[in-house]
């Protein structure tokens, strides 16, 4: 490798002699790195046995080591690069070991808040009852201790006072002494939580602690540091603890060289020191020598000058020197992306990145990467991508495990099986739907309605989602409905839940009981096909794998750090962790676009760089870190001014890293519209404008939009030869016999066949007249669907339901508790989840059950008589026959019939439409031609609506009513309802056309004019 003359100074520097090498992003601090570790070992001056690198973080020292191993090319007996962590591990274990005591055990991120969180709880359960619980501020209610935010600060005012020999009585005295009463509170909190976990976790750990011993060990020569040269990369992302540490081996003799850039600091927010870089000398207690790289070999000048137009606006940390290197050469090339909303913008973002994927000079997609502000973004980025085939990858720790899906499916599973997640109607959804259960929405829908039918034919009344628990925690509840495919993926899913039950009962780990459901699901060789095979799938797959890989390593660790704990306590640790564990499980290596924070970004380079998601009020996030329990003051730092302004710089520290990966290529995109503005970061890379994407550039958006331009244009004859050529390549969706309405009917004849049959009839429901009217699109998909309605039909059925039991009763009790206790007591039919929206539903329906009482009564003291409830009939009409079945026929007090039907919903017919209405023309016909005991004369027909929004001013129910039918008008309807019963007999079904063009029915299908609807 080429050294610059700044690089080349640094391998000059005399054997024993200490340096910080301060270099702007591009300048070569890595490979400067591992030249001078070269060099020293090529000369002599030490053994590849007697240096050592401390990397930020664990990926960063694993890439590191691989070059260092390649670079010298001779066998070491350890790593030769590793974190501050690893080494404070190996020096606190090795005098452990020395002394006879156990080995110490890291207590995780993921872990301490988990502790946290449930000491939190019990201490608010103690002070509520009175038992002595810590007295917090009247500002920090047990609502703000329940956030995971809060804890977050808690875990870093530990950290802080870890760093700075702050012990838990210490923070209290200096609460009092500052005026600080959450001090206060903390400090008798953390005593206790500290007690506790010596308690529970004797010998457990945190980083900064860990970090702490290994400092003290190493400076008072308990361990020896067993190297001769320490190297430094990346300085500016060590903590207090870390720089303890290098400062104790300093101390010890040890020459230490450090790298840094306070300028790219991303770590702040958990303790990092950016002013540790220039003041490095004054930190570890040496005279050490001060070099600056001068020339940014990665950045060409036009990304050079956005780094340093961004560096230039930062505190300069005692530093800036290296804000004056100069680029290696001209180009480099910036663009902007402003779209008029997110999903724009990642399509815009997509289309980008497959340019410069497919056009020449192509640039593999391993060699590009997203970089966001916060590691929330990054799913939705990676997934709104994936479906506008742009392959992605991510960091291992973008996410706490029970927020990825596949390992969520698992651990819920486990959960069940433990008893530990209660197996109720939503649980045996969420189970039966995900992977392990493999059914779809209508699958579930048939296997809930076939346990239903099973339950009523047994004279039950319990509903679906009962059914559907009961049934995955018994497989022999499923032996009824195995005909079915549903029931046998059920049955499968159940089997397997009992199995791992069995082992769990038999003390099986963890690790056994997610690998007997992961083994039995199958999924291993489903999700590997998919993977192989590419495509939005196949990502989707790889990220599920990723994620079962990563729990699967979880629980190894867990079972290999306590093997005497439960699973149990795996599961219940995961499913409330809200801090990301962070893994050494394989990811996939697939060629893929990295999306990440940039914290995540330190130590790596790519030919495109897009940062992405700019905008105002999430980069820069301005809001101050620590307002609650305020760590940093517990370092001595600013004040109010001068954290906003510490801020603001770690935003731009942060927003520097990030442009300052790309070496040839970057892109910053946001998205600027009604509810969101782009950021003023923005303005600091300004380049030239991407167009918003018209269609994503994949071969199957090129087809929609050929296929779009055919329809609206059939003259195209660009488009039609562009979609033969793709058509002859295979492309799918291009050939024409592929397409919606095209190919030729599966079955032409007639639903009924009423010319060849004379005996043949249709069977015509009332309820059903107006909907075959209104399209008999509409009508036919409904019918054939099956589908129920939803939320409108359930309450329906059962407001029919109580009313005829109250129609039943000779003294019936009709008060409103009485109606809505027997709501309430079928209320799960309804399956609504637990939320604002069932409450809302519960307002109006007890509202209905006020309006049908309000009816009741009123018939009651009208001294009507009740002659018939839920009178069914059936009426033929030639090869028509009419099915029904009439809520209610009354005598009025004059002796006249009355047919009553009750609604429900919201709408109600205006007066033009009542004298036409089907349903009640139906049922004065039925009555009229016999079809129903004769009663007396026919009076009218009416519909009761008990629905609020359809109340009058007086009542709170409505009456439409319908005059009695003339001869005339009934054989008018006996014509019409013929002509229906023709019309769902037939062959063809037409959607109608509305003011807008599409069918005005409640199915979302494409209805093309072309196909679908009536040429006009």
């Amino acid at each position: 490798m080429q050294l610059d003359v700044s690089q080349q100074a640094v391998l000059d520097l005399p054997f024993g002699r200490s340096a910080v090498v301060l270099g702007a992003p591009g300048t070569g601090k890595t490979s400067t790195l591992v030249e001078l570790i070269a060099a020293r070992v090529a000369a002599g001056e030490v053994g590849p046995d007697e240096v050592l690198a401390l990397c930020a973080s664990r990926a960063a020292a694993t890439a590191l080591r691989d070059r260092l191993s390649l670079r010298l090319g001779v066998a070491t007996q350890g790593p030769r690069a590793r974190t501050a962590n690893s080494l404070a591990f190996s020096v606190v274990g090795e005098h452990a070991a020395a002394a006879g005591a156990p080995e110490p055990r890291l207590l995780t991120g993921a872990e301490q808040d988990q502790l946290l969180a449930e000491q939190l709880a019990g201490d608010a359960d103690d002070a509520e009852a009175g038992r002595g619980g810590v007295v917090w501020p009247e500002h920090l209610p047990v609502d703000v201790r329940r956030l995971a935010g809060f804890r977050a600060e808690l875990r870093e005012l530990m950290e802080r006072m870890v760093e700075n020999r702050v012990p838990a009585r210490r923070l209290a005295e200096l609460g009092r002494a500052q005026g600080l009463p959450e001090w206060v509170a903390a400090g008798e909190f953390i005593a206790r939580y500290q007690d506790t976990l010596d308690t529970l976790r004797p010998g457990f750990v945190t980083a900064a602690e860990l970090l702490a011993d290994a400092a003290r060990l190493i400076s008072s020569g308990e361990v020896s540091p067993g190297i001769r040269l320490l190297v430094v990369d990346d300085l500016q992302e060590f903590t207090r603890a870390g720089l303890d540490l290098l400062a104790a081996i300093a101390r010890r003799g040890v020459p230490v060289i450090a790298f840094g850039d306070p300028d790219v600091a991303t770590t702040t927010f958990r303790g990092a020191d950016p002013a540790a870089v220039a003041g490095f000398g004054a930190r570890v207690g040496l005279d050490v020598e001060r070099l600056t790289l001068t020339t940014a070999h990665r950045q060409p000048a036009a990304l050079r000058a956005v780094t340093r137009a961004i560096t230039d606006r930062i505190g300069t940390a005692l530093a800036g020197a290296q804000r004056r290197a100069e680029p290696a050469g001209e180009g480099g090339l910036v663009q902007n992306i402003v779209a008029p909303s997110d999903p724009e913008q990642y399509a815009t973002l997509a289309r980008r990145l497959r340019e410069l994927h497919l056009l020449e000079p192509t640039v593999p997609w391993s060699r590009m990467a997203i970089i966001v502000r916060s590691g929330r973004q990054v799913p939705e980025i990676a997934r709104a991508l994936a479906v506008a085939e742009v392959p992605t990858r991510t960091t291992a720790s973008a996410g706490a495990l029970r927020d990825d899906y596949a390992a969520k499916q698992l651990l819920t599973a486990v959960g069940v099986v433990l008893g530990i997640t209660p197996l109720d109607g939503a649980v045996a959804t969420e189970l039966l739907l995900g992977p392990l259960g493999g059914l779809d929405v209508v699958q579930l829908r048939k296997l809930r309605l076939a346990l239903r039918h099973e339950e009523l034919a047994g004279e039950g009344s319990r509903p679906g989602d009962v059914l559907l628990a009961e049934a995955l925690a018994d497989p022999n509840a499923l032996v009824t409905v195995e005909d079915m495919a549903p029931g046998r993926a059920a049955r499968r899913l159940a089997t397997t839940l009992q199995a791992a039950r069995g082992q769990a009962g038999r003390g099986a780990t963890i690790e056994e009981l997610l690998w007997t459901l992961w083994d039995r699901s199958g999924l291993a060789a489903t999700w590997s096909k998919q993977a192989a095979r590419g495509g939005v799938l196949g990502d989707e797959a790889n990220r599920d794998l990723d994620g079962v890989v990563a729990l699967f390593a979880a629980a190894k660790r867990f079972v290999e750090r306590s093997p005497g704990r439960p699973p149990g306590d795996f599961v219940t640790e995961l499913l409330e962790a809200a801090v990301p564990e962070d893994t050494l499980a394989p990811r996939s290596l697939a060629d893929a676009v990295l999306v990440c924070t940039p914290a995540a970004a330190v130590g790596l380079e790519f030919d495109v760089v897009a940062v992405a998601a700019v905008q105002e009020g999430t980069w820069p996030n301005v809001r101050l870190r620590g307002s609650l329990l305020h760590p940093q003051s517990l370092a001595g730092e600013a004040g109010v001014v001068d954290e906003r302004a510490a801020v603001l710089h770690d935003e731009l520290r942060m927003f520097a890293l990030a442009v300052s990966r790309a070496s040839r290529l970057l892109i910053v995109a946001a998205s600027e519209g009604e509810d969101q503005q782009s950021s003023p970061f923005l303005r600091l890379a300004e380049g030239e404008q991407v167009p918003v994407a018209g269609h994503p550039f994949t071969l199957r958006g090129l087809v929609g939009q050929l296929r779009r331009r055919l329809t609206s244009a059939p003259a195209d004859a660009a488009a039609a030869a562009s979609l033969a050529m793709l058509a002859e390549a295979g492309v799918a969706g291009a050939d024409p016999a592929e397409w919606y309405g095209v190919l030729e009917p599966s079955v032409e004849g007639p639903l009924v066949d009423l010319e060849r049959d004379p005996e043949a009839t249709v069977a015509v429901s009332p309820s059903r007249v107006a909907s075959f009217e209104k399209s008999p699109l509409g009508w036919f998909v409904d019918v054939m669907s099956g589908t129920s309605g939803g939320l409108a039909t359930g309450v329906g059925t059962i407001m029919h339901s109580i009313m005829e039991i109250a129609a039943g009763e000779p003294e019936g009790d009709i008060s409103v508790e009485r109606i809505w206790g027997d709501v309430e007591r079928r209320w799960g039919e309804l399956n609504l989840e637990p939320g604002w929206v069932e409450q809302r539903e519960k307002r109006r329906v007890q509202k209905m059950a006020e309006g049908l009482h309000d009816y009741l009564a009123e018939f009651e003291r009208s001294g009507a008589a009740l002659l018939e409830a839920e009178g069914a009939f059936t009426l033929r009409l030639g090869q028509t026959v009419i099915n029904g079945a009439i809520d209610r026929i009354e005598r009025r007090a004059d002796g006249t019939v009355v047919i009553v039907d009750l609604k429900t919903g919201r709408q109600y017919p205006s007066g033009p439409e009542v004298p036409e209405h089907p349903q009640l023309s139906a049922y004065q016909l039925a009555y009229h031609d016999g079809a129903l005991p004769d009663r007396g004369p026919l009076g009218g027909a009416k519909l009761v609506f008990i629905a609020p929004e359809t109340a009058t001013t007086r009542k709170r129910y409505r009456e439409v009513p319908q005059q009695a039918k003339t001869e005339e008008e009934f054989e008018e309807f006996r014509m019409r309802v013929q002509e229906v019963g023709r019309g769902m007999a037939g062959a063809e079904f037409i959607g109608v056309r509305s003011d807008n063009g599409r069918d005005s029915y409640d199915y979302r299908i494409h209805l093309v004019p072309e196909v679908s609807e009536a040429a006009e």
